[in-house]
């Protein structure tokens, strides 16, 4: 089909029932209400108050106070403790962050360990930094918080946090954040930025092109970050520059300036920038191993050592994909009871495969983004070369991403499947392995399908998996 009939075709909803009476923080998180009163379940499970009959235009989702665990500094008495229970696989085992380059787990991670938690930041710390000097990289002049300013911090603190990360760590985005950005000005700069960010993602023009605000504190914080990289970190930065990190991260993939698939990698044409977000995975991992979040003081430690095994992972079944599935595994030759080795395709494969039962939501966005931390050399080249093969994969990834209709990776997987699927799709015809296995990309990105995928969607088959059950519960390898 040509390509212009593939942009034509409108994408099929999958069935869903609305939920009528919810409350307003479900309706602005885009997430169904159970409606279940006086609390619901999942602003319960994201520690937010629930708010029946609100307006969920202009709401804000607010941090419920037991959730909080708010502590007068004064009180001289031990926090309150606190078992994380939200819905993630088992943890992955030693070796495989090993593998990576990051430091060996200590004892007991997977286990149960009640651990405190920080108390949520009075009004009156958001106060004190009216007026407060921010550094600016390579000058002596300073930055001077405003009011305006204020309400920006106050947006990272009450709607931002509770998109990026994971459910473990939103209490350390909100809690312990605002805290670190007073004693480090280049997270204060990047967190400005990202809220910045989000804002103009929610606006009535979304697509517009960064404000000069927004430009200025990305410029500042990010150069000021890089020059700390270029120094011996001492202990007091680590955990700062972690959370910078993490938050250059989302920004950096939140980056899009493309409007359509066309102007998109990679039908646009080549660029310096191309997969630029790739390489922010890179300069992750070495921030993770200079910062150690894993070290016995890193505010992380807790979330980092979350523990998997009372949970149970979201499941999302999708019986046209039955069809798909052995088809995949033979178009890679993948076997997942060997290492790979020499095979550029070898680890991307067994992450997708692993990937498919899984719903991406909050709580297992981290293995998902093991997709991007896992990445090898060798198969980055490829997707440099537009390598057929290579691009397949990615295409397959970004489907699984629109479970998960966060802001900052929403519009990269729209636009580039797209773009992936179209691209391919002018090289392949629908009976060959490559246009059959586009068709799971295509029906989620709302591009037109083959009719046999029509029919097994009619049809829901549901095959085995050809030892896909044996490739899920195969050592995970789920980190930042």
């Amino acid at each position: 089909m040509p390509a212009s009939d593939e942009a034509d075709a409108g994408r099929k909803r999958r069935a869903h029932t609305k939920s009528r009476r919810g409350c307003a923080n479900c309706k602005l998180r885009r997430v169904k209400c159970d409606e279940s009163q006086p609390e619901c379940n999942k602003c319960r499970a994201y520690g937010v108050a629930c708010n029946y009959g609100g307006d969920a235009t202009n709401a804000e989702l607010h941090h419920s106070g037991e959730a909080a665990f708010v502590v007068e500094p004064q009180a001289q008495k031990a926090l309150p403790t606190f078992t994380y229970t939200n819905a993630l696989n088992p943890a992955p085992e030693r070796s495989t962050l090993d593998r990576l380059g990051q430091q060996p787990l200590p004892q007991g991670f997977g286990s149960k360990m009640p651990q405190t938690l920080p108390p949520t930041p009075p009004s009156e710390l958001l106060l004190s930094m009216i007026n407060y000097p921010l550094a600016l990289h390579d000058t002596d002049d300073v930055y001077r918080i405003t009011e305006s300013d204020l309400g920006r911090l106050r947006q990272f603190q009450d709607r931002t946090v509770f998109t990026i990360g994971t459910a473990q760590t939103v209490h350390i985005y909100r809690d312990s954040i605002m805290k670190l950005g007073l004693e480090h000005d280049f997270l204060t700069h990047i967190i400005f930025t990202i809220a910045l960010m989000h804002d103009r993602y929610l606006s009535e023009n979304p697509w517009r092109s960064p404000s000069t605000e927004e430009t200025f504190h990305h410029y500042h914080g990010t150069a000021m970050f890089n020059k700390k990289l270029s120094a011996p970190l001492e202990e007091s930065e680590k955990d700062a520059m972690w959370a910078a990190a993490a938050l250059l991260g989302a920004i950096t993939i939140a980056a899009v300036d493309a409007t359509t698939p066309d102007e998109s990698w990679p039908l646009k044409p080549e660029g310096p920038t191309d997969l630029d977000w790739l390489r922010m995975s890179d300069g992750k991992k070495e921030v993770w191993r200079l910062a150690n979040p894993l070290r016995q003081e890193s505010i992380w430690r807790i979330a980092m050592m979350y523990d998997y095994d009372s949970d149970v992972t979201p499941k999302s079944h999708r019986p046209e994909l039955d069809a798909l599935v052995p088809r995949l595994t033979r178009f890679y030759n993948y076997d997942h009871s060997t290492e790979g080795q020499g095979d550029a395709y070898h680890t991307a494969t067994s992450i997708i495969l692993r990937l498919l039962p899984i719903q991406c939501t909050h709580s297992t966005i981290l293995y998902f983004l093991a997709f991007i931390g896992h990445m090898e050399t060798a198969y980055k080249e490829l997707l440099h070369q537009k390598d057929d093969k290579a691009l397949l994969l990615l295409a397959w990834w970004y489907a699984k991403m629109f479970d998960y209709p966060s802001w900052w990776i929403q519009r990269r997987a729209t636009l580039e499947c797209k773009a992936i699927c179209i691209y391919l799709g002018r090289r392949y015809m629908h009976q060959s392995d490559v246009g059959q296995l586009l068709d799971f990309p295509k029906i989620m990105c709302g591009l037109a399908v083959s009719s046999e995928y029509e029919r097994n969607i009619e049809a829901g088959k549901r095959p085995s998996y050809e030892g896909g059950m044996a490739v899920q519960t195969q050592e995970g390898c789920w980190q930042p």
